[in-house]
């Protein structure tokens, strides 16, 4: 029995430490963390910058595609190449209760993307929280598509979580919540 509470003991501190880690990293993005699924967004952001780690790679979030008249959709997070801006991946993030209806929601999104980019009408895109520019060649060699949430979501037909179960990432979102107010 204490080698279990040592156990769990150690597996809440591990996770702490985590969440204080990744509150280290993103108390200074500036992004609003009032809108619940960017802590989701920017943690994705901080794995993806592992895995492609720069000067070589880029990773944004918020990345807005349209007609020109309009916003179609966005992509929540894009790792691309840093020097030509070819997309490697692009990735719907979704952190829910229900994640049946997150995948669903999810894979909606990411058939949008494709049908725009198949349709041959023009397409605007605007990152939102950086100042890459993008086009339309920059996402035609087959990014890989996935789909991101929190732990615990593989399950429902996510294709990569998060080291966070989704009131870990909640907790993370009042502490960041909570930074910025205090300035």
């Amino acid at each position: 029995m204490k080698s279990l509470s040592l156990g769990l003991l150690f597996f809440a501190l591990n996770a702490f430490a985590g969440l204080g880690e990744d509150f280290r990293d993103l108390k200074n993005s500036g992004s609003n963390y009032e809108v619940i699924g960017t802590v989701c967004e920017e943690v994705t952001r901080l794995r993806f910058q592992e895995e492609f780690p720069a000067p070589k790679y880029g990773v944004v979030t918020g990345v807005e595609y349209g007609d020109g008249n309009r916003t179609i959709g966005e992509l929540d997070v894009v790792v691309f190449n840093a020097s030509t801006n070819q997309v490697y991946r692009v990735a719907e993030v979704k952190c829910w209760k229900n994640n049946e209806g997150a995948i669903k929601k999810a894979l909606s999104q990411r058939q949008r993307f494709v049908n725009t980019l198949r349709s041959g009408k023009p397409i605007k895109f605007k990152s939102l929280h950086s100042k890459v520019q993008f086009r339309r060649d920059n996402f035609l060699q087959n990014p890989q598509q996935i789909a991101v949430a929190q732990k615990g979501s593989k399950s429902a037909g996510f294709d990569q979580e998060l080291d966070y179960e989704l009131a870990e990432l909640m907790k993370l979102r009042e502490m960041m919540i909570k930074c910025q107010a205090a300035g």
